[in-house]
């Protein structure tokens, strides 16, 4: 059967047209209005931003914020004439005449602290100080991430970074109480370790056989006394600590052993030995991956590329593995 054209009425034809016309029309309004919209966008920071008279947090209106006065204070903290914000959200009797942030997630007003929006009770506005790391005091109450610390001296209290604080009598760890330290001695030395008078510690975990007077941290989580060295707290067997260098990626070595994150590497030579990164080391006639000979590779020609990617004249490698 042959195909038949159904004739439409001019007048429909013409109504069609001029429907396709106004719609297309309000959608190029509309995407026009979108990109102006976009264009004046006043981007305040932390999510926050305004639209002429509106103020928004993520995309989502803020009801009844008022633009003219709205400002951004930090970490989630805002404010305008009438209100306080906490991620968009009011927090309720919150002063914005005196309200201000002080930093670490700590703010203020004339009453009150607060910790990520949320009022810390009993705290002393007027004498409140951040420490540092979380830590935070007033003249009565220490404090560790908005917590108050139990039994902690606020007035000896004083942060020692890397996660310790110290008052005249205790030592603490993240907020925690460490019996172990002998406390006002406690001193952090980098890469997780601490000491007192007596005792060295690694994560809050005492570093046995470890000399107190002579211990102090490397680098890449290697540290040494007068008679030891250590990777991670953790004693490395033989290892000389008068002749031991850092070489990187986690490679170490002194004049007779190359060491990965502080276990030997066997059939390594400590001089010609060096890092290339990505885990890849090589010596004058071997290659290295994360501490294992890669066999097959040609030390001479070997060369790290990059993201895990090696190659020597003839083969390619992506994290220690040939590539076909």
């Amino acid at each position: 059967m042959p195909y038949m054209m159904t004739k439409v009425p001019f007048k429909t034809m013409l109504v069609l047209l001029l429907l396709t016309t106004a719609t297309q029309a309000i959608c190029a309004n509309i995407a026009q209005n979108n990109h102006i919209a976009l264009f004046l966008q006043d981007h305040l920071g932390d999510g926050y931003s305004k639209i002429g008279s509106r103020v928004y947090y993520r995309g989502k209106e803020i009801p009844n914020a008022n633009a003219g006065s709205f400002q951004f204070l930090g970490s989630g903290y805002a404010k305008d004439t009438w209100k306080v914000y906490f991620r968009g959200a009011i927090i309720v009797d919150a002063s914005p005449s005196t309200f201000q942030f002080l930093g670490d997630g700590y703010a203020s007003d004339a009453w009150r602290v607060y910790f990520y929006g949320k009022p810390l009770s009993n705290a002393t506005a007027s004498s409140f100080k951040i420490l540092g790391n979380g830590y935070s005091k007033d003249p009565w109450k220490a404090y560790y991430l908005g917590r108050e610390i139990n039994g902690a001296n606020a007035s000896s209290f004083e942060n020692l970074g890397r996660g310790y604080a110290k008052d005249n009598w205790s030592s603490y760890y993240r907020g925690e109480k460490n019996d172990k330290f002998a406390g006002p001695t406690t001193q952090p030395l980098g890469g997780q370790y601490t000491k007192d008078n007596w005792s060295v510690f690694y994560k809050n975990q005492k570093v046995e056989e470890a000399s107190a007077s002579s211990f102090e941290y490397l680098d890449d989580g290697y540290a040494k006394d007068a008679w030891n060295l250590f990777y991670r707290g953790v004693k490395v067997e033989g290892g000389s600590p008068n002749s031991f260098k850092l070489i990187g990626n986690g490679y170490a070595a002194d004049p007779w052993v190359v060491y990965y994150e502080g276990v030997k590497v066997k059939g390594a030579s400590p001089s010609t030995f060096k890092a290339l990164g990505g885990g890849y080391a090589k010596d004058s006639w071997a290659v290295f991956y994360r501490g294992q000979e890669l066999k097959g590779a040609g030390a001479s020609t070997f060369e790290y590329l990059d993201n895990g990617y090696a190659q020597d004249a003839y083969t390619k490698f992506y994290r220690g593995e040939k590539l076909d």
